[in-house]
């Protein structure tokens, strides 16, 4: 626990301030009482509310309080690249941590497992486990057909991102009692039970929703649900991700999905989870925020990267090609999806956990993962990518797994959110619980003042 103090000395104005610090952040609020001098060049600058902090993209700025996950990063200073195809240690400079427990300690963890942890922060045993199962199952079969009729209605040729959202809309349409404006404005305040049933709801519904448009999208029968199974189970089975002999999902690809689940179950404020939260602060329902954080973690800057970073890698073309295309990267002409992380300068402590799983999945013949070591390979004998510490980071090598489980390169985002919306789910949950505020930020007015002078046409 960092706690101390923060002394101040205004120069505008000479004016000392005592600004307290606990665990190692400062209270933006508390910066208030630091005020702009009289005769400050422009008006706006005179606001009300004291110093503001500025950072563009919130670079440096904690929005909350989370007893969710935590991401140790730990700048890395090599001369040369650090390893990546071995399993890291406790103690390694980047590491993971899920309500206290490492990503070891939780390797085989299954859905329901990592789901139970997130949300109420304990570990369920197997009876909780089972129950939460069938809990799910049952949710799943309990979808209407309008959520299917509403992804059917679109042409077979249609992008991910629009099905899903259909499909979404078309439940949240079928049960607005879940709405808040619809019902009490503060009921997942104040009947926590409730929001812990929509949520189950959500997420089942997600599971069915991917399913339908997969099976849309690639003109195959959808399967119903089982209670009998596992979530993941279901999953496949209702996207038709089975042996074409069976009808079974292959056991690998189900173990490599279910431990890829585990890296993509939460990574602290990401865009997909911020965007839900921002949502949640209005006290909207779990279904709405989950369509929010859909659409953030769908640019090509979240999620995306996975599917743009297998776009660029079909570009290339050939091995031979990575040294020119580095090239053209380097000057700014393209860009390289996949490489550096904002939360890591260094290792992403996740890419050597996927190593382990590709170990299990035929990726070695895959051309695009023979072009993707031989940019890896350059790029660690290259002073433009040492300088910068970039190195591949969970999106470069992950949308090899759900290739090779057999997920087309457009549906990724979709699948990485069948595992991501644990956490987005435990967040919303936290949310409503420490009653958070609404999140309104500020912002710097850069343009003119209002004059007496009559508006008038710009030539």
């Amino acid at each position: 626990m960092s706690t101390g103090t923060l002394f101040v000395l205004d120069s505008r104005t000479g004016f000392k301030y005592d600004i307290p610090i606990h665990r190692n952040a400062v209270r933006a609020l508390d910066l208030q009482r630091i005020r702009a001098p009289d005769g400050t060049a422009h008006p706006a600058d005179q606001i009300s509310r004291g110093l503001r902090v500025f950072d563009p993209g919130l670079q440096n700025t904690a929005v909350q309080e989370s007893a969710i996950s935590f991401s140790l990063a730990i700048p890395c200073f090599h001369t040369t690249p650090p390893t990546t195809n071995q399993m890291p240690r406790d103690h390694d400079q980047n590491s993971l941590i899920f309500r206290g427990y490492s990503l070891e300690q939780l390797w085989e963890a299954d859905f329901e497992h990592m789901f139970h942890l997130l949300m109420w922060g304990t570990y369920p045993s197997e009876t909780q486990r089972t129950e939460l199962s069938r809990k799910l199952a049952q949710h799943m079969k309990d979808i209407p057909n309008a959520v299917h009729d509403a992804i059917h209605l679109f042409p077979k040729s249609t992008l991910p991102l629009p099905l899903i959202l259909a499909g979404l809309s078309a439940y949240l349409a079928s049960v607005p009692d879940v709405m808040p404006t619809s019902t009490h404005a503060t009921i997942y305040q104040e009947n926590l039970e409730r929001g812990d049933q929509i949520i189950l709801q959500t997420v089942a519904c997600y599971a069915v929703v991917f399913a339908v448009v997969r099976c849309h999208r690639n003109d195959i029968q959808y399967q119903p649900p089982s209670l009998d199974r596992t979530y993941f189970e279901n999953l496949f089975i209702m996207a038709g991700l089975t042996d074409s002999t069976t009808q079974q999902p292959d056991e690998v690809k189900l173990s490599c999905y279910r431990r890829f689940s585990l890296l993509n179950a939460d990574h602290g404020m990401a865009l997909s989870v911020f965007s839900a939260l921002a949502t949640a602060s209005s006290l909207t329902d779990p279904i709405s925020c989950l369509i929010a954080a859909i659409t953030a973690a769908h640019g090509p800057l979240h999620f995306g990267a996975a599917e743009s970073a297998q776009r660029a890698l079909k570009e290339i073309g050939n091995p031979d090609n990575v040294s020119a295309f580095l090239d053209e990267v380097k000057v700014g002409k393209r860009k390289l999806f996949g490489y550096g992380h904002r939360e890591y300068k260094g290792v992403d402590p996740r890419v050597a956990f996927i190593q382990k799983i590709l170990k299990d999945l035929p990726v070695n013949t895959n051309s695009l993962f023979k072009i993707a070591k031989s940019i890896e390979v350059a790029a660690s004998k290259d002073e433009y990518f040492l300088s910068r510490y970039l190195y591949p980071n969970a999106d470069f090598y992950g949308n090899f797994v759900f290739t090779a489980i057999g997920i087309e390169s457009e549906m990724i985002p979709a699948a990485m959110l069948s595992h991501r919306i644990m956490g987005i789910m435990a967040h919303w949950r936290e949310y409503m619980v420490a009653r958070g505020k609404l999140l309104r930020p500020s912002h710097i007015y850069s343009g003119k003042m209002a004059t007496n002078e009559a508006p008038s046409a710009r030539m």
